[in-house]
């Protein structure tokens, strides 16, 4: 009885307790009134199904377009770097004090005086670049990509192993450790995530290594294999910049601060080493600043393209919702006889949008979901992050807001026009919705207006990067770049002493290419044209050397090729000669200029016969036996400058790794390169090849350009088209409101041409105004996109007036139709009905 008792009691007090947090009575009914216009809103929608579908198709596209390039934005440029604080993680580099410009790499004597001097680091470490290497395991050679890492490396990243461990101290510190740890990236691909792999061996070159860990880290960008470095002899010189810095900042310790620190620190060696550290500054930049690099801008020009389509989309449904108001003329005056109040109908409305934008949304987001498909598919390899491009909880919250506010921009002024409703006039115009139709007949021309200002802006945009595309391709390269099959190969070494094996494979794989039928030449190059693999300073008989200019030295690009590699490339030895077989390690050392480095460096004297030397990999004075004709070798925007072109047979490390150029005359160019790769597999099968074609190489270098300009010229045509049905909505609105005025007319004598002038007047005020705005508006915008142009100017005028015609040539032409049908109107039954 007591249990009972208590039980009752205890009822009793949560039944009191839980009553403390019923709702008030005005918060129930707001609700109750928020889910009776929600449920409205739905049956409206339900009730004219060609509205819902066309309204909901027009905002899903443009809120699908948005979060798909926002996702993409996202993970690029917005998402921290996926390391333990980020924030904390830098590029520690040189720059140019004389021209601002920022090195990538820097010499070992510098770091090792950065790392005993800075103390707003908690860690300074170097890697070596990434290179691709061959790379063989269980007996399959494949290109991957190595980087080699100085003691430090994974502390400035806060990385983790993921399975196995990261290097000791000793390891870091040993020239000879067999060490190696893998990305979890090359584990899944290569090993299938098998925990097994861990002390297994893979062969890199010649040298042997043993898997000791996984890691997640995956810096630099396709980072597949890290092993440690050991100190090369060239870092006793503080001009070989082969190494590359990061740091870790301290706890406590910001960018600035660090930034003063390394700026003192460059200035005390610049007073003691005069000569090679002179007008050297050191720059500490975020590691993400160096990640997204250029492609932030791009991101951004694309972000606001395809905002200035929701723009447009919002637009188009704000006069679908209109027009729609205007219909529904007597219900509303009814609703206002009633009692409902201006708040009421605005809420109404409102409510009705944002149901609306919803449905929007949620077919926006399947839309992202294939548009993050479509941009992967389409974006360059270089593009950053792209494998962490995602529509995930972000881009999902994202859509939902653009939805909201999507609701909001096309809801408004529906909603505002709405609630002016006239009871006295709407009663006595029989509730026909004309008393809405006049008062909203501003809205949809100024949205009209609007959309074809965006609309022009974006089309002004995608031709200027069509325009710089077309100037970036139409650029002469110096070669020519058809039927050239291009095979990347490298010869495993471990030593120096391997050096002749490697040249001597070269050099019957050559005579052996060469005789494969539809072959007419073929040589070897370390560079291709677009992928620059060194540079540096060069000195000629005459002038102060390394020791005396240092830093200030001229510069040049270093490529070390075969005999009848002109010849393949089709680029002519304007003077002297090329290189032949008689160059060889034991003959004199001899080197060929191209065109702009004789300019550059023998402007009033004959280069022939002179000497040049260089740092490539001796400091040995060549004489030089030619001049080639100029080359765009790093790539068609960009200035041709000096190169030195060198035997491979006297410069044996470098010429390990070649790209071998055929030229065929065959109709399948990459036929003859399957041929040529299955020869080379077959004789020499730890020699890993990549094939393409020439032209698939330079189009690499321009596929981002090609990537935004694509991307560019669609979000434009999607808002030409929303523009001009824009434009043929609002006339035949304005045709079907008018018809009474056209009867008259009509009846009064107007014949058909002054009929059409009538709404192709309307209409060209619409478009002409639009222009106008449109024209101000890209002018503004130009000089967002003139860093992404080539050969055009940001306010080129053939621009300007071609889009001008198109887009007033597409609005006009949508003014046809409703001006036809504006010269059937009967003017009896136009009469009659009034």
């Amino acid at each position: 009885m007591t249990v009972s008792a208590n039980n009752t009691l205890r009822s009793i007090d949560c039944q009191s307790y839980l009553s403390t947090f019923t709702a008030p009575p005005y918060i129930k009914s707001r609700m109750d009134n928020l889910l009776q216009d929600v449920r409205y809103g739905l049956r409206t929608l339900l009730r004219q199904p060609g509205f819902a579908a066309t309204a909901i198709l027009t905002l899903a596209l443009g809120i699908g377009a948005t979060t798909a390039i926002f996702s993409v934005v996202n993970a690029v440029v917005l998402r921290p770097m996926p390391f333990d604080a980020p924030d904390r993680v830098m590029v520690v580099t040189n720059i140019n004090l004389k021209t601002g410009t920022r090195n990538t790499t820097i010499s070992g004597p510098d770091f090792f005086d950065w790392r005993a001097q800075a103390r707003g680091f908690e860690v300074l470490s170097y890697f070596t670049g990434s290179f691709e290497a061959s790379v063989t395991v269980n007996n399959v050679s494949d290109y991957t990509t190595v980087t080699l890492v100085a003691p430090g490396y994974f502390q400035v990243f806060g990385a983790k192993a993921r399975t196995g461990r990261l290097f000791t101290p000793d390891e870091e510190r040993s020239g000879t450790s067999d060490a190696a740890v893998i990305s979890e990236a090359y584990w899944r691909r290569q090993f299938g995530s098998d925990p097994r792999a861990i002390g297994s061996t893979i062969t890199v070159g010649q040298r042997t290594k043993t898997i000791i860990g996984v890691t997640a880290l995956r810096y630099p960008a396709r980072a597949d294999i890290y092993y440690p470095d050991p100190v090369a002899p060239e870092s006793r010189s503080r001009t070989a910049h082969n190494y590359r810095g990061v740091g870790r900042l301290a706890a406590g310790v910001s960018v600035a601060q660090a930034q003063s620190e390394m700026t003192g620190i460059a200035s005390r060696l610049e007073q003691q080493y005069p000569v090679s550290n002179g007008d050297k500054g050191i720059a500490v930049v975020p590691v993400q600043d160096i990640v997204v690099g250029d492609t932030r801008q791009t991101l951004f020009v694309l972000l606001a393209a395809v905002a200035f389509v929701l723009l447009i989309a919002c637009a188009n449904v704000a006069n679908l919702l209109l027009a729609r108001a205007s219909a529904r003329g007597r219900e509303l005056v009814v609703r206002a006889a009633v009692g409902a109040g201006r708040l009421r109908l605005i809420r109404q409305m409102l409510t009705e949008s944002v149901v609306l934008a919803l449905l929007a949304g949620t077919g926006g987001v399947i839309i992202a979901r294939w548009g993050v498909s479509a941009l992967l598919a389409l974006a360059p390899e270089d593009l950053p992050r792209l494998s962490e491009v995602t529509v995930d909880l972000s881009a999902l919250l994202f859509a939902l807001a653009i939805s909201l506010a999507a609701s909001v921009i096309f809801g408004l002024a529906p909603a505002w026009h709405v609630s002016r409703v006239d009871l006295a006039d709407g009663l006595r115009q029989g509730g026909k919705g004309s008393a809405l139709g006049v008062r909203g007949g501003w809205a949809r021309k100024a949205f009209v207006v609007t959309e074809i200002a965006l609309a022009v802006a974006l089309v002004m945009g995608a031709g200027l990067l069509g325009r710089s595309l077309i100037a970036l391709a139409q650029v002469d390269m110096g070669f020519k770049s058809d039927r050239l099959v291009v095979l990347k190969t490298v010869i495993p070494v471990s030593g120096r002493d391997q050096f002749p094996r490697a040249i001597a494979t070269y050099r019957s794989m050559l005579d052996e290419l060469r005789a494969i039928p539809g072959v007419t030449a073929a040589g070897g190059v370390t560079s291709l044209p677009t992928a620059v693999r060194s540079n540096g300073g060069y000195w000629i008989q005459g002038a102060p050397g390394p020791e005396v200019l240092g830093m200030k030295s001229p510069q040049a690009l270093f490529n070390v090729v075969t005999p009848e590699y002109f010849q393949t490339l089709q680029v002519p030895v304007v003077r002297g000669r090329d290189f032949s077989d008689g160059d060889r390690l034991e003959a004199p050392l001899v080197a060929i200029i191209n065109e702009q480095l004789a300019k550059d460096a023998f402007p009033d004297v004959d280069p022939i016969g002179r000497t040049i030397r260089c740092g490539l990999d001796t400091l040995e004075p060549m004489t030089i036996v030619g001049i080639v004709k100029d080359v765009r070798t790093r790539g068609p925007n960009r200035p041709v400058q000096a190169e030195l072109f060198m035997p491979y047979e006297q410069h044996q490390g470098p010429a390990t790794s070649l790209n071998i150029v055929m030229r065929t005359d065959a109709a399948d160019p990459l036929g003859i390169g399957a041929t040529a790769t299955r020869q080379i597999r077959g004789r020499n099968p730890e020699i890993p090849v990549r094939l393409e074609t020439m032209e698939m190489t330079l189009a690499n270098a321009s596929a981002t350009p090609r990537f935004r300009t694509v991307l560019l010229v669609v979000f434009a045509g999607v808002a030409l088209v929303l523009a001009i049905a824009g434009v043929y909505g609002v006339l035949a609105y304005t045709v079907n409101q008018g018809v009474p005025e056209i009867g008259l007319r009509v009846a009064l004598g107007a014949s058909p041409s002054d009929v059409m002038q009538l709404v192709l007047r309307e209409g060209a005020m619409l478009v002409v105004i639009g222009l106008g705005v449109g024209a101000v508006l890209s002018v503004a915008g130009a000089r967002f996109i003139s860093g992404l142009l080539f050969g055009v100017s940001a306010r080129d005028p053939l621009v300007f007036a071609g889009v001008s015609m198109l887009v007033a040539i597409a609005a006009l032409a949508a003014c046809l139709v409703p001006g036809r049908r504006a010269l059937r109107v009967d003017p009896l039954l136009a009469l009659r009905s009034e």
